[in-house]
Protein backbone atom coordinates (compact mmCIF):
# COMPACT_ATOMS: atom_id res chain seq x y z
CA UNK A 1 0.00 0.00 0.00
CA UNK A 2 1.48 3.56 -0.87
CA UNK A 3 0.80 5.51 2.54
CA UNK A 4 1.53 8.70 1.05
CA UNK A 5 -2.04 9.29 -0.30
CA UNK A 6 -3.44 8.86 3.00
CA UNK A 7 -4.56 12.00 4.95
CA UNK A 8 -1.80 12.50 7.65
CA UNK A 9 -2.90 13.50 11.22
CA UNK A 10 -2.35 17.45 11.80
CA UNK A 11 -2.37 19.32 15.00
CA UNK A 12 -6.00 20.16 14.74
CA UNK A 13 -6.80 16.74 14.50
CA UNK A 14 -4.82 16.29 18.04
CA UNK A 15 -6.69 19.42 19.31
CA UNK A 16 -10.16 17.94 18.08
CA UNK A 17 -9.69 14.36 19.94
CA UNK A 18 -12.01 13.30 21.77
CA UNK A 19 -10.63 10.86 25.08
CA UNK A 20 -12.17 7.08 24.99
CA UNK A 21 -11.10 6.27 28.75
CA UNK A 22 -9.84 7.65 31.32
CA UNK A 23 -6.26 7.14 31.31
CA UNK A 24 -3.53 8.04 28.75
CA UNK A 25 -0.35 6.57 27.09
CA UNK A 26 1.82 8.29 24.48
CA UNK A 27 4.17 6.11 23.31
CA UNK A 28 7.20 6.47 20.85
CA UNK A 29 7.57 4.19 18.18
CA UNK A 30 11.47 3.74 16.94
CA UNK A 31 13.23 2.57 19.66
CA UNK A 32 10.04 2.03 21.77
CA UNK A 33 8.09 -0.25 20.11
CA UNK A 34 9.98 -0.90 17.28
CA UNK A 35 13.60 -2.19 17.55
CA UNK A 36 14.89 -0.26 14.63
CA UNK A 37 17.01 2.85 15.81
CA UNK A 38 20.43 0.97 15.13
CA UNK A 39 19.11 -0.25 11.78
CA UNK A 40 17.93 3.27 10.14
CA UNK A 41 20.77 4.97 11.91
CA UNK A 42 23.60 2.51 10.81
CA UNK A 43 22.08 1.36 7.62
CA UNK A 44 19.77 4.24 6.02
CA UNK A 45 21.68 7.80 7.63
CA UNK A 46 25.16 7.53 7.44
CA UNK A 47 25.68 6.11 3.66
CA UNK A 48 23.86 9.30 1.95
CA UNK A 49 25.21 11.78 4.53
CA UNK A 50 28.51 10.70 3.51
CA UNK A 51 27.82 11.05 0.26
CA UNK A 52 25.91 13.76 -0.12
CA UNK A 53 28.28 16.04 1.72
CA UNK A 54 31.87 14.20 0.22
CA UNK A 55 33.03 13.30 3.43
CA UNK A 56 34.59 9.36 2.40
CA UNK A 57 37.78 10.83 3.88
CA UNK A 58 36.64 11.12 7.26
CA UNK A 59 33.78 8.34 6.83
CA UNK A 60 35.14 6.32 10.03
CA UNK A 61 34.99 9.49 11.88
CA UNK A 62 31.29 10.55 10.31
CA UNK A 63 29.80 6.72 11.92
CA UNK A 64 31.55 7.67 15.19
CA UNK A 65 29.75 10.78 15.57
CA UNK A 66 26.35 10.22 13.72
CA UNK A 67 26.01 7.18 16.34
CA UNK A 68 26.76 9.20 19.42
CA UNK A 69 24.66 11.88 18.55
CA UNK A 70 21.84 9.15 17.88
CA UNK A 71 22.14 6.47 19.80
CA UNK A 72 23.92 6.60 22.47
CA UNK A 73 24.11 10.05 24.20
CA UNK A 74 21.75 13.06 24.85
CA UNK A 75 20.46 13.88 21.94
CA UNK A 76 19.14 10.45 21.21
CA UNK A 77 15.75 10.87 19.28
CA UNK A 78 16.34 14.10 18.44
CA UNK A 79 15.18 15.08 14.91
CA UNK A 80 17.29 14.21 11.81
CA UNK A 81 17.99 18.04 11.14
CA UNK A 82 19.30 18.88 14.52
CA UNK A 83 21.29 16.10 14.46
CA UNK A 84 22.81 16.87 11.70
CA UNK A 85 24.23 20.62 12.87
CA UNK A 86 25.24 18.62 16.29
CA UNK A 87 27.61 16.24 14.05
CA UNK A 88 28.99 18.77 11.70
CA UNK A 89 29.83 20.95 15.47
CA UNK A 90 31.20 17.72 16.57
CA UNK A 91 33.46 16.52 13.59
CA UNK A 92 34.69 20.15 13.25
CA UNK A 93 36.19 19.17 16.88
CA UNK A 94 38.17 15.98 15.74
CA UNK A 95 42.06 16.41 14.97
CA UNK A 96 42.41 14.62 11.98
CA UNK A 97 38.64 16.07 10.45
CA UNK A 98 40.91 19.19 10.76
CA UNK A 99 44.08 17.62 9.33
CA UNK A 100 42.09 16.99 5.86
CA UNK A 101 40.96 20.40 6.10
CA UNK A 102 37.57 19.78 5.19
CA UNK A 103 34.77 22.51 5.36
CA UNK A 104 31.47 21.89 6.91
CA UNK A 105 28.63 23.91 5.23
CA UNK A 106 27.36 26.80 7.38
CA UNK A 107 24.12 25.73 8.32
CA UNK A 108 22.68 28.96 10.06
CA UNK A 109 19.92 29.25 7.83
CA UNK A 110 18.73 25.36 9.43
CA UNK A 111 19.36 26.44 13.04
CA UNK A 112 17.01 29.27 12.33
CA UNK A 113 14.77 27.64 10.76
CA UNK A 114 14.36 24.64 13.59
CA UNK A 115 14.03 27.65 16.07
CA UNK A 116 11.22 28.76 13.98
CA UNK A 117 9.37 26.23 12.49
CA UNK A 118 6.32 24.37 14.19
CA UNK A 119 7.33 20.79 11.46
CA UNK A 120 10.08 19.98 11.10
CA UNK A 121 9.97 17.83 8.18
CA UNK A 122 11.33 17.96 4.30
CA UNK A 123 8.29 20.15 3.25
CA UNK A 124 8.53 22.49 5.49
CA UNK A 125 12.47 23.23 5.41
CA UNK A 126 11.83 23.32 1.29
CA UNK A 127 9.45 26.18 2.09
CA UNK A 128 11.86 28.76 3.16
CA UNK A 129 14.09 28.18 0.03
CA UNK A 130 13.30 31.58 -1.35
CA UNK A 131 13.70 33.23 1.69
CA UNK A 132 17.43 32.58 2.17
CA UNK A 133 20.64 33.75 0.52
CA UNK A 134 21.71 32.03 -3.16
CA UNK A 135 24.34 30.03 -1.68
CA UNK A 136 22.48 28.79 1.03
CA UNK A 137 19.93 27.19 -1.03
CA UNK A 138 22.93 25.33 -2.94
CA UNK A 139 23.30 23.48 0.97
CA UNK A 140 19.52 23.73 1.37
CA UNK A 141 19.07 21.18 -1.82
CA UNK A 142 21.95 18.94 -0.46
CA UNK A 143 20.20 19.07 2.73
CA UNK A 144 16.94 17.85 1.22
CA UNK A 145 18.69 15.63 -1.16
CA UNK A 146 19.79 13.88 1.98
CA UNK A 147 16.51 13.62 3.83
CA UNK A 148 14.69 12.27 0.84
CA UNK A 149 17.54 9.31 0.13
CA UNK A 150 17.24 8.40 4.21
CA UNK A 151 13.12 7.99 3.30
CA UNK A 152 13.78 5.95 0.49
CA UNK A 153 16.65 3.94 2.28
CA UNK A 154 13.92 3.31 5.48
CA UNK A 155 11.09 2.25 3.15
CA UNK A 156 13.47 -0.42 1.59
CA UNK A 157 15.74 -1.38 4.40
CA UNK A 158 13.10 -1.80 6.98
CA UNK A 159 10.69 -4.30 6.44
CA UNK A 160 9.13 -7.18 8.16
CA UNK A 161 10.42 -5.47 11.40
CA UNK A 162 8.17 -7.03 14.32
CA UNK A 163 7.37 -4.65 17.05
CA UNK A 164 8.94 -5.83 19.93
CA UNK A 165 7.09 -8.75 21.94
CA UNK A 166 7.25 -6.48 25.29
CA UNK A 167 5.65 -3.75 23.25
CA UNK A 168 2.77 -5.54 22.03
CA UNK A 169 2.03 -7.37 25.03
CA UNK A 170 2.21 -3.86 26.80
CA UNK A 171 -0.33 -2.77 24.19
CA UNK A 172 -2.76 -5.70 25.02
CA UNK A 173 -2.58 -4.98 28.74
CA UNK A 174 -3.44 -1.44 28.42
CA UNK A 175 -5.84 -1.61 25.28
CA UNK A 176 -9.16 -2.12 28.09
CA UNK A 177 -7.85 0.78 29.97
CA UNK A 178 -6.11 3.33 28.46
CA UNK A 179 -6.24 5.92 24.97
CA UNK A 180 -2.79 4.96 23.44
CA UNK A 181 -1.25 7.35 21.26
CA UNK A 182 2.02 7.31 18.85
CA UNK A 183 4.04 10.42 19.80
CA UNK A 184 7.11 10.23 17.17
CA UNK A 185 9.87 12.22 15.39
CA UNK A 186 9.69 9.65 12.40
CA UNK A 187 7.28 10.63 8.91
CA UNK A 188 4.20 9.73 8.87
CA UNK A 189 5.04 7.67 5.91
CA UNK A 190 7.07 5.21 7.85
CA UNK A 191 5.00 5.44 11.14
CA UNK A 192 1.55 4.28 9.11
CA UNK A 193 3.46 1.54 7.65
CA UNK A 194 5.19 0.20 10.28
CA UNK A 195 1.74 0.23 12.92
CA UNK A 196 -0.41 -1.01 9.70
CA UNK A 197 1.74 -3.55 8.63
CA UNK A 198 2.23 -4.95 11.78
CA UNK A 199 -1.20 -4.63 12.96
CA UNK A 200 -1.66 -3.03 15.46
CA UNK A 201 -2.82 0.63 14.04
CA UNK A 202 -6.01 -0.09 15.12
CA UNK A 203 -5.31 0.03 18.83
CA UNK A 204 -3.82 4.07 18.94
CA UNK A 205 -6.76 6.52 18.92
CA UNK A 206 -4.36 8.67 16.98
CA UNK A 207 -0.66 8.77 14.99
CA UNK A 208 1.32 11.77 15.20
CA UNK A 209 4.66 11.93 13.58
CA UNK A 210 7.07 14.67 11.98
CA UNK A 211 4.96 16.50 9.79
CA UNK A 212 2.57 16.79 12.47
CA UNK A 213 4.46 18.77 14.81
CA UNK A 214 6.82 18.72 17.89
CA UNK A 215 6.23 15.94 20.06
CA UNK A 216 5.38 18.78 23.28
CA UNK A 217 3.17 20.25 20.41
CA UNK A 218 1.33 17.12 20.58
CA UNK A 219 1.14 15.84 23.70
CA UNK A 220 -0.02 19.57 24.77
CA UNK A 221 -2.78 19.67 22.10
CA UNK A 222 -3.87 15.95 23.49
CA UNK A 223 -4.34 16.25 27.01
CA UNK A 224 -5.52 19.71 27.36
CA UNK A 225 -8.05 19.24 29.74
CA UNK A 226 -8.74 15.90 28.90
CA UNK A 227 -7.37 13.62 31.13
CA UNK A 228 -6.42 13.65 35.04
CA UNK A 229 -2.75 14.55 35.16
CA UNK A 230 -1.96 11.65 37.16
CA UNK A 231 -3.58 9.67 34.78
CA UNK A 232 -1.07 10.77 32.28
CA UNK A 233 1.96 8.44 30.98
CA UNK A 234 4.54 8.75 28.69
CA UNK A 235 6.96 6.12 26.98
CA UNK A 236 10.08 6.17 24.88
CA UNK A 237 13.40 5.76 24.63
CA UNK A 238 14.79 9.30 23.96
CA UNK A 239 15.54 12.52 25.95
CA UNK A 240 13.40 14.38 24.06
CA UNK A 241 10.69 12.11 24.94
CA UNK A 242 11.43 13.17 28.70
CA UNK A 243 11.75 16.26 28.13
CA UNK A 244 8.24 16.14 26.13
CA UNK A 245 6.53 14.32 29.29
CA UNK A 246 7.38 16.78 31.74
CA UNK A 247 6.39 19.98 29.29
CA UNK A 248 3.01 18.90 30.13
CA UNK A 249 3.48 17.42 33.74
CA UNK A 250 3.26 13.89 32.59
CA UNK A 251 4.77 10.43 34.20
CA UNK A 252 7.42 9.10 31.97
CA UNK A 253 8.63 5.48 31.86
CA UNK A 254 11.55 4.82 30.11
CA UNK A 255 12.68 1.98 27.48
CA UNK A 256 16.30 1.70 27.97
CA UNK A 257 18.56 1.32 25.09
CA UNK A 258 20.33 -1.58 24.79
CA UNK A 259 17.69 -2.75 27.83
CA UNK A 260 14.58 -2.45 25.59
CA UNK A 261 12.85 -5.75 26.24
CA UNK A 262 13.75 -5.99 30.02
CA UNK A 263 12.67 -2.50 30.23
CA UNK A 264 8.95 -3.68 28.63
CA UNK A 265 9.00 -6.85 30.66
CA UNK A 266 9.10 -4.69 33.59
CA UNK A 267 6.42 -2.60 32.45
CA UNK A 268 4.09 -5.22 32.16
CA UNK A 269 4.70 -7.30 35.23
CA UNK A 270 5.07 -3.95 37.77
CA UNK A 271 4.85 -0.31 36.38
CA UNK A 272 1.70 -0.57 34.32
CA UNK A 273 -0.01 -1.60 37.70
CA UNK A 274 1.85 1.38 39.59
CA UNK A 275 0.50 4.02 37.04
CA UNK A 276 -2.48 2.07 36.87
CA UNK A 277 -3.28 2.64 40.63
CA UNK A 278 -1.53 6.24 40.86
CA UNK A 279 1.50 5.01 42.87
CA UNK A 280 4.34 5.12 39.86
CA UNK A 281 4.92 8.98 40.79
CA UNK A 282 7.42 9.78 42.85
CA UNK A 283 10.32 7.53 43.98
CA UNK A 284 8.90 4.83 41.37
CA UNK A 285 9.59 6.93 38.31
CA UNK A 286 12.31 8.47 39.84
CA UNK A 287 14.70 5.58 39.86
CA UNK A 288 13.78 4.37 36.40
CA UNK A 289 14.39 7.79 35.08
CA UNK A 290 18.06 7.65 36.43
CA UNK A 291 18.71 4.50 35.14
CA UNK A 292 17.95 5.96 32.12
CA UNK A 293 20.12 9.07 32.24
CA UNK A 294 23.10 6.76 33.23
CA UNK A 295 22.47 4.70 30.24
CA UNK A 296 22.89 7.70 27.96
CA UNK A 297 25.34 9.19 30.00
CA UNK A 298 28.61 8.83 27.82
CA UNK A 299 30.80 11.62 27.17
CA UNK A 300 32.49 11.67 23.35
CA UNK A 301 36.33 10.94 23.44
CA UNK A 302 38.00 12.22 20.26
Amino acid sequence: MDYRNLKFTTIDDFKNLKPKKDFFVGLDSDGTVFDSMELKHKDCFIGSLIRNFELAPIAHEVHFVWNYVNLFSQTRGQNRFKALINTFKYLNKIKKVQNFGILFPDLHFLNKWIIKSKSLSNESLLGISQTIKFEDRKVLETIIKWSEEVNEAVKSTVFNLPPMKGAIEAIKIMNPFVDIAVISNTPLEALYRDWAENKILSKVIIVGGQETGTKKEMLKCIINKKYDQDKILIIGDSPGDLTAAKSIKAQFFPIIPKKEELSWELFNQSYFKYFFEKKYFGNQERDQINKFNLALNSKPVW
